[in-house]
């Protein structure tokens, strides 16, 4: 019994060891199933990060900016302008429906084109709005005298070819009474008229300028007449022909009627039997008569007039004057019965018509060594002198 009882004694220290040790074994298995657990995730979690992606060559760093590429843009932003600049230009040149040169006209108007005027810009107007007004009215003295006053100038022969076309323009018997008038006003219908008495005077004939422009006349401020008695009056009876006519310095033989004061009724005046009776009378003491009428569309005057006449000029300015406008008045003429010998296309530009441009230019340089502006003694003193009561004789 007591040798068992030692043997119990030995198998419960035993037991007791073997407790603690199985505690010992199971927190021993419990940290390295941690330890295994955190360790494979680790190595997951590596496996994860880890790529394919080795170097081969490193990259060249550029010398140019890749973007923006500026002469890429450039061509494009080029070909893209002018392609949009042509577009506009055909876009505004199929929307003007205005008269641009002779053949234009030719085209619109059974009836030659007997001149083309070019647009004066020897003077240009100065930066202030008062010089620039002043400059202007001296501009238009000169382009209204430019035969007197430049006769070397491109200006001045378009004005003599003007001359050559209307003498050319009948084979029977040349135009005595010529009516010069436009469709609307500042297209340089007087200043046409006043040059063409000027070329006509040039050659030596007898040549009298009438401003039948009873409404807005402009003849007598352009020549420096007095305008004392004029058309109206002589019209009206309240004075004699010769009175009324003064002989201008420009030419010794050019004489001009003057407007003389607004009548109530113009229309009515030029209408009536005395107005041709009057140019009857002129007609056996001068050469040629050239009248300046009021513009076509806007009153009935120079429709009035074109019956007395030999031959009506109409003048058309270049890129203004439309094409609806010449034919109306062109048909306004006619139905009056009017012999329209012409059209004169004022004030083109030829630095936009390169065979117009190159035409008078070759022209002016060739025949004409100095193109400045002749010296006239009364180019800024009034130049009307009365007549008294004489006239030339026939």
């Amino acid at each position: 019994m007591a040798q068992e009882k030692v043997e119990v004694g030995n198998l419960s220290q035993l037991l007791i060891q073997h407790n603690i040790l199985k505690r010992d074994f199971e927190t021993n298995q419990d940290l390295y199933d941690g330890l295994l657990k955190r360790l494979k995730d680790a190595t997951l979690t590596a496996g994860l990060r880890a790529t394919n992606i080795h170097i081969v060559d490193d990259a060249l760093v550029p010398t140019l900016p890749v973007r923006p590429r500026k002469t890429l843009n450039l061509a494009v932003g080029l070909l893209v302008g002018v392609i949009l600049g042509v577009t506009l230009a055909l876009v505004e040149e199929g929307l003007d429906t205005s008269i641009k040169n002779a053949e234009d006209a030719e085209r619109l108007v059974p009836a030659p084109a007997l001149a083309v005027v070019p647009a004066d810009s020897s003077l240009k107007p100065p930066s202030s709005r008062s010089q620039r007004n002043g400059r202007k009215a001296a501009r238009d003295q000169l382009v209204a005298l430019a035969v007197s006053e430049r006769p070397h100038s491109v200006l001045a022969e378009s004005f003599r070819s003007l001359r050559t076309s209307i003498l050319q323009s009948s084979t029977v018997s040349r135009p005595q009474v010529l009516l010069v008038t436009s469709t609307q006003p500042g297209e340089g219908k007087t200043s046409t008229a006043i040059n063409l008495a000027l070329a006509l005077a040039q050659r030596g004939e007898r040549v009298l300028l009438i401003d039948g422009d009873l409404r807005k006349p402009e003849i007598s401020s352009t020549l420096g007449l007095t305008n004392t008695k004029g058309l109206s009056k002589v019209l009206a009876k309240a004075c004699r022909l010769g009175e009324a006519i003064e002989r201008p310095s420009l030419s010794p033989n050019l004489w001009a009627l003057p407007a003389g004061k607004r009548p109530q009724n113009p229309a009515e005046l030029l209408s009536a039997p005395n107005m041709e009776q009057l140019l009857q009378e002129l007609r056996r003491h001068f050469d040629h008569l050239v009248i300046d009428s009021p513009p076509v569309l806007l009153v009935t005057d120079a429709a009035v007039l074109s019956k007395f006449v030999d031959g009506v000029l109409l003048v058309v300015e270049s890129g203004v004057t439309s094409r609806n406008a010449v034919l109306r008045a062109y048909k306004t003429l006619e139905t009056s019965g009017a012999r329209i010998l012409g059209t004169v296309v004022n004030k083109m530009d030829f630095g936009h018509d390169g065979y117009y441009g190159y035409i008078y230019k070759t022209y002016h340089h060739t025949y004409y060594q100095d193109g400045r502006p002749a010296r006239a003694a009364a180019a800024h003193a009034p130049a009307g002198v009365s007549m008294g009561n004489s006239l030339p004789k026939s």
